[in-house]
């Protein structure tokens, strides 16, 4: 049995626990991440304004940091005075804080999890993609930043999802570039495979293109994992 994943921040996790139910995890990134560029004062002049501060992910912060040069120092001191959230678990904490000495105090395994404070002012680092569900957690006004652009996967990683009996999408960009590049062909295909989405976004993609799926109970990376799973072991 053949088990798809769409994230490679997913990998892992999946990996670890799929080995135990003799269930082969299929690597299947759907989006293809590019450094861009950063204009470091306007990063400064956002973290002077902001007491919240929030990385998609661990890798947005150390592109942020790498960006920011001589000014990353300054920006430290800036985010010592914020709340700073990631939506990537404790990877992502350790990855902030290596990239910038200090310890997020909002820590959240996916967006869906995220719980953040109220604000006046906030400072939001993407990860690839402009995530409407992640803004809609920010209850003030934000500064956005890319530090990494997103574009679709090769016709491979498509193919790569449709050779699996399963497959768990963790984000509506993942859903929206696999049929941009697979056409229609590819998302009939995949109505044939038992599809798992991390949350409710991710569930709307996947209805608005009639594909039938089963929608995560929780989203965090390990529940995710185990729930998929057992829907593959139970179809057997």
């Amino acid at each position: 049995m053949r088990l798809a994943v769409t994230s490679p921040r997913a990998l892992e996790a999946f990996r670890a626990l799929a080995a135990r139910a003799g269930v082969e995890v299929v690597e299947a990134p759907m989006a293809v991440l590019k450094p861009a560029p950063l204009d470091a004062e306007a990063v400064v002049r956002a973290l002077e304004e902001a007491d919240l501060v929030v990385f998609a992910s661990g890798h947005a912060a150390y592109r942020a940091a790498e960006a920011l040069g001589p000014l990353r120092d300054a920006a430290s001191r800036l985010l010592a005075k914020a709340v700073v959230a990631t939506a990537e678990g404790r990877k992502g904490a350790v990855m902030v804080k290596n990239a910038f000495g200090v310890e997020p105090q909002v820590v959240s395994d996916t967006v869906e999890g995220l719980s953040l404070p109220g604000c006046r002012r906030a400072a939001v680092f993407h990860y690839g993609w402009r995530d409407p569900e992640l803004l809609a957690k920010v209850a003030c006004p934000a500064a956005e930043f890319q530090p990494y652009v997103a574009e679709p996967p090769p016709r491979e990683a498509v193919e790569r999802v449709l050779s699996a009996d399963a497959v768990v999408f963790t984000s509506a960009l993942a859903v929206r570039y696999f049929a941009e590049v697979g056409g229609a062909e590819a998302v009939e295909r995949l109505k044939g495979l038992i599809v798992v989405a991390a949350g409710p976004g991710v569930s709307k993609a996947l209805a608005e293109l009639g594909v039938p799926h089963k929608t995560a109970p929780q989203g965090r990376i390990g529940p995710l994992a185990e729930y998929a799973i057992s829907l593959l072991l139970s179809r057997g």
